[in-house]
């Protein structure tokens, strides 16, 4: 099956190279630029995060600090003790105001401790600020377990039935004089929006990004958004590496959303300060990027738009021009010219184009005269000869002569003659069948029996199936008489003719050979293989050339022969079907 080759105009081809040449350089540009500029605003994204980071973190570490110096002021003050160790409730009552005195004079002036809070074995309390503090049975344990030390858990407590969150410091009080004696504990209460409020104030993103404060047990003791304060936190947002490293980053995904994250831990209580970043503000240049590109790339489009139109307007309507002429040409159509502007290739190929138009049509007007001029000439060669009919009834009124004088081998002879112009004229046609190109060598062989008084010995090997093959006329009878003259004769007259005719796969094969003198094959074949050799009369170059005229390249006339050997002539012609026309 024979695919027709698709058009693709010069026009499409220019418009792609453009857009390759302009869009691609752009792509990888941009796509380097989109992800080395994600890469640098991550960078610098965790570094100024972990920047942020340390600065809550010493922040932290001073409140942490201010409230242990606090909590070790009061667990030694005297009565503060005293207070603790009086059972009598109407002591107490009159020692309140000034242990209340003692606790805000300890809070004064510090914002980051919303109340103090001390209570009693009785788990009976102050609270510097009225407020309402249930310290759990696990928390006054882990105080007493800890001889003093302090430790911290988020907590709420209570202000007229509002809930206050708070980062909780707990610590047990023990005796002066018997440190083995325990007289309550000493609960300071810092406002977990405090430790929100430094976040906001150190985080330029913080309304995006999200905030926690964890414990060493993974507790969270403030967070934004603050609805996950208290619990723990997720798995996905914590580092396998963070136990055992002091700062890092890793990536995470919270609701669907990814994000950056960095932690740091604080060197006094080993908490961890944790900041989520979205990835949505660190791809913000990206995208800033990926705009510069879609604008760069339309207006490159435009521009490319832009040059095809006068690219177009420039070369390729005047190759359309062209393409129309030569269209005309090949109607044939030559007397056409094409206006030649500019000093480009196209004005070069339009000027060829026009030398050609008129070469072409003086070449068509020297052929048409010369085929004038020779059809002239035939027709005068043509008046100047002998009248056909005149031959043919001159020659059938001698036959008949010849029978009333029984003279009959005259009359024979003189009848193959008649016959053998007859059949080799053909009406004029270049054609004929085999059965009468064997019929015309048989009257061509009848003649030659008699003049050489038959020691010429002839036969004609015809397959039945190559009657009616169309073929060259007048091809045998020039063979058979190269080999008489040149085979035969020159060995005193005695010989054989051989004739062959059969077929060989696609192709009717004439075989004539001969057993006369021979001569050299080689250089006759030269000769018959020569284009421009010439040859008068009906040789075997005219038969060469005639068969592959009619037929083509690959037919024609094989030449054999030896000095002494003899002499073999193969012609081959397409095996076609003859028809009524080439008789």
């Amino acid at each position: 099956m024979v695919f027709k080759k698709r058009f693709f105009s010069i026009r499409s081809k220019v418009m792609l190279f453009a857009v390759v040449l302009t869009v691609f350089p752009l792509l990888i540009v941009s796509g380097f630029s989109y992800f080395e500029s994600i890469r640098v605003v991550r960078d610098q994204t965790i570094d100024l995060n972990l920047i942020n980071a340390k600065q809550i973190s010493n922040n932290l570490d001073l409140i942490v600090s201010d409230v242990n110096t606090i909590s070790l002021n009061l667990i030694q003050n005297r009565e503060i003790a005293d207070f603790l160790s009086t059972p009598d409730p109407q002591t107490r009552q009159l020692d309140y105001p000034r242990i209340l005195s003692v606790l805000n004079d300890q809070a004064f002036n510090k914002k980051y401790i919303y109340s103090i809070y001390i209570q009693d074995l009785s788990e009976t309390g102050v609270d510097n600020r009225g407020a309402v503090n249930l310290v759990p049975d696990n928390r006054l344990l882990q105080a007493k377990a800890y001889d003093g030390k302090d430790s911290w858990y988020f907590d709420s407590v209570f202000v007229q039935n509002q809930e206050i969150k708070v980062i909780s410091m707990i610590r047990d009080i023990r005796d002066i004089n018997d440190i083995g004696r325990s007289l309550g504990v000493l609960k300071i209460n810092v406002p977990e929006s405090a430790v929100r409020e430094l976040f906001r104030t150190k985080s330029k993103s913080q309304e995006k990004s999200l905030f926690y404060l964890i414990d060493q047990q993974k507790n969270i003791l403030s967070a934004l958004p603050a609805d996950r304060i208290g619990s723990r936190i997720e798995p996905n947002l914590t580092s396998p590496g963070m136990d055992s490293r002091t700062e890092g980053d890793f990536n995470a995904t919270v609701g669907g959303q990814n994000y950056l994250a960095i932690y740091y831990r604080m060197a006094t209580q080993n908490w961890y300060i944790v900041e989520l970043t979205p990835y949505k503000l660190i791809s913000g240049p990206g995208n800033a990027i990926k705009r510069v590109t879609f604008y760069s790339i339309a207006a490159s489009l435009a521009v490319c738009v832009l040059f095809i139109v006068l690219f177009g307007a420039r070369v390729l309507e005047p190759l359309k021009r062209i393409r129309e002429l030569m269209r005309q040409v090949e109607r044939e159509n030559f007397n056409l010219e094409m206006k030649v502007q500019g000093n480009d290739e196209i004005a070069l190929l339009a000027g060829s184009f026009n030398r050609m138009s008129h070469r072409l049509n003086e070449l068509i007007n020297e052929v048409h005269v010369s085929k004038l001029k020779q059809k002239d000439a035939e027709l005068k060669a043509l008046e100047e000869q002998i009248n056909p009919h005149f031959l043919y009834n001159t020659l059938d009124l001698i036959y008949w002569m010849s029978r009333m004088e029984q003279a009959y081998e005259t009359s024979v002879m003189v009848n193959s003659l008649s016959q053998l112009f007859r059949i080799g004229l053909n009406s004029g046609s270049r054609f004929t069948t085999v059965a009468k190109e064997v019929e015309h060598i048989e009257h061509y062989i009848l003649i030659q029996q008699k003049r050489y008084e038959e020691t010429i010995d002839f036969s004609i090997d015809l397959e039945p199936k190559t009657r009616d093959c169309r073929v060259t006329k007048m091809v045998l009878q020039p063979i058979v008489e190269n080999a008489i003259r040149h085979g035969i004769e020159p060995g005193g007259g005695d010989g054989r003719v051989e004739i062959r005719i059969f077929r060989e796969g696609d192709d009717l094969v004439y075989l004539v050979s001969d057993d006369g003198e021979g001569i050299d094959g080689a250089s006759v074949q030269a000769v018959l293989d020569r284009p421009t050799e010439k040859q008068r009369g009906l040789g075997l170059k005219n038969i060469h050339d005639r068969i592959k005229l009619n037929c083509g390249s690959r037919y024609g006339v094989e030449f054999r022969s030896a000095s002494g050997q003899g002499t073999a002539v193969t012609v081959r012609q397409p095996f076609r079907k003859g028809t009524v026309s080439d008789v």
